[in-house]
């Protein structure tokens, strides 16, 4: 494998907030060698997959990266199995019951995800539409914070125009001066006044002069 692969994958990985050691690297271009003409797609298959695992930290080893592999690679032949002439070198398919899905869970203070283990009931209680926006909302904070422009540089590297992009609570504004990043919800909480919200605290906003690019 060259040297230009591997900083392609190195590069991916970063993107979406990992860092690999060097044998998790090197089973990354094992896996890679079952994928010849689909490298591009085959690594961004095993980042998917690698973002349901419970990882312990940002620095992947070897461990976490073997069990995905063996996912898919088993995956990848029971396909060859059931239909060998309708198999191509980057599919790889599971197929589980819907009754059966794992449900998984954000973890913002560890920054990982976890497995629900606890029964779900057929009906949902009161707070059940409460719970469901804030999953949905903390899944979309930690992909965007992992997004290459709002992750923290640890070193003096290259930001963008407005330097540094890491995102803030708005509740940690209280107090603070110029220019901050903050993601939350458009919420009219009163008539006639809107509200950007999240999980902390919510903040009226003037959208007189909003620009609408429907």
């Amino acid at each position: 494998m060259s040297a230009q692969l591997r900083k392609k994958i190195q590069k991916k990985f970063k993107i979406r907030g990992y860092s690999l050691k060097i044998e998790a690297l090197d089973e990354v271009l094992s896996f890679l060698r079952s994928f010849p003409d689909a490298e591009d797609e085959a690594v961004d298959l095993l980042l998917d997959n690698l973002e349901h695992e419970s990882l312990k930290s940002s620095i992947i080893d070897k461990e976490p990266l073997q069990k995905v592999v063996s996912l898919l690679l088993e995956a990848e032949g029971v396909v060859a199995e059931e239909c060998p002439s309708s198999v191509s070198s980057h599919s790889a398919l599971r197929i589980i019951d819907v009754f059966f899905v794992p449900k998984f869970r954000f973890d913002p203070i560890k920054k990982h995800f976890y497995e629900h283990t606890g029964r779900l009931p057929i009906h949902g209680e009161a707070s059940a539409k409460a719970g469901l926006y804030r999953d949905r909302f903390l899944l979309l904070y930690q992909r965007v914070s992992r997004d290459m422009h709002f992750i923290k540089p640890a070193f003096d590297t290259e930001m963008s125009n407005f330097g540094g992009c890491e995102l803030s609570t708005i509740q940690s504004l209280v107090g603070q001066s110029g220019r901050r990043w903050v993601m939350g919800v458009i919420s009219q909480l009163e008539d006639g006044h809107f509200y950007l919200e999240d999980l902390t605290a919510a903040v009226e906003v003037d959208l007189s002069k909003a620009i609408s690019f429907i």
